[in-house]
């Protein structure tokens, strides 16, 4: 996938974060960022004009700030909750990346977010991903990437 699908990816990626739980998206990465674990993955599925996957993981530290953003303080103490927030986040990642890569009239079936307690294998290959981006986030990262399964792993996942 060409850097212009990269640049889209971050640009989507720091725009979700801004504009839905509100917190500033840093492509700079501070040392602290850099550094700090992605303890949380969330996924979303996609079909379509191509079939694939968009992979967003995040430090747990920033969960409690995302949740509370997006869901009010008093629910940003709930693990669930919280995971449920970055789940949104990536859903809507997914769905405003994809007619930037496929075009505006391509069609896509979006699955619901799922969290994953372990690295997710991501990609049904073994390949790396097709896009990356990595930002900070207060004091933790973010890092989303998208990955295109091959025409082969389509006709299996049917």
């Amino acid at each position: 996938m060409s850097s212009t699908t990269e640049q889209y990816l971050l640009r989507t990626t720091a725009e979700t974060f801004e504009n839905l739980a509100l917190i500033f998206a840093e492509e700079e990465l501070s040392s602290e960022q850099a550094n700090a674990p992605l303890d949380v993955t969330v996924s979303v599925e996609f079909r379509g004009q191509q079939t694939g996957r968009l992979v967003l993981q995040a430090s747990a530290r920033v969960l409690p700030t995302i949740a509370a953003n997006m869901l009010g303080g008093d629910q940003s103490r709930s693990a669930v909750l919280q995971r449920d927030a970055l789940g949104e986040l990536a859903n809507v990642i997914c769905g405003n990346i994809l007619p930037k890569v496929a075009g505006p009239g391509a069609v896509f079936r979006l699955a619901a977010p799922r969290v994953h307690d372990v690295d997710l294998p991501s990609s049904r290959d073994g390949d790396a991903p097709d896009a990356r981006a990595t930002l900070g986030v207060d004091d933790g990262r973010v890092v989303a990437a998208l990955f295109f399964f091959a025409e082969r792993s389509r006709s299996s996942a049917a």
